[in-house]
Order: C-alpha cells, then sequence, then structure tokens
C-alpha cells in the first residue's frame, strides 16, 4: 500500500464555510431559509389556535418548533386536531351546479 494514499482521506469535508463550493453554499443557505420558515409557521399557528384544537400543550409544540426538520413536521402530522365539525372539502366539490345561462 503506498504511504501517500493511506494518510489522505478519499473525501474529506470542508470545515470552514469558505472552504464550501457556491452550490454547497446556497443549498445550506436554502435549507436554513425552509427550516426558519418551518419553525415561524409553526410558532405562529400554535398561537392563534385555542387549547382544544391541539393534540398536547401549547408549550411542547412551541419547543418543537426549534427542532427543525423534526418537531414542525411531528406538530403539522400529530399536532392539530381533525375538525370533524369542518367537512373537507375538494375544489371539484365547491363548483356551482347552477349552469350559466350563455352556456347553451
Amino acid at each position: 500500500m503506498n504511504e501517500t494514499t493511506r494518510d489522505t482521506p478519499a473525501a474529506e469535508a470542508p470545515k470552514h464555510w469558505q472552504g464550501f463550493s457556491p452550490a454547497m453554499k446556497g443549498g445550506a443557505a436554502a435549507r436554513g431559509l425552509f427550516n426558519l420558515a418551518l419553525m415561524i409557521w409553526v410558532v405562529c399557528d400554535v398561537r392563534r389556535r385555542r387549547d382544544d384544537e391541539l393534540n398536547a400543550s401549547r408549550k411542547m409544540w412551541t419547543l418543537a418548533a426549534f427542532a427543525p426538520p423534526v418537531g414542525p413536521i411531528a406538530y403539522f402530522l400529530f399536532g392539530r386536531k381533525r375538525d370533524a365539525s369542518r367537512p373537507h372539502t375538494s375544489p371539484a366539490s365547491t363548483k356551482s351546479t347552477v349552469s350559466h345561462p350563455d352556456a347553451e
């Protein structure tokens, strides 16, 4: 085995921001903005809902918002109660059945 190949790793990740390529910097920035948007969305959603609309305490879901991306995703999947009194309407079911007079 060659001495030089054993000491150098095959693909060493950069340790400083200056070592990242522009694509890596853009990807990191996009993930950061996405996580920030998720956190803000969860905190705003938790604050506007009543306690009976949440599946756990308001404090727990607010703290979960700051564990991106798992916390916000968990909140949107499990944290909000489904409102049984408000039926789900799809865009197709909201169309009017009254025909327009000029349609004929």
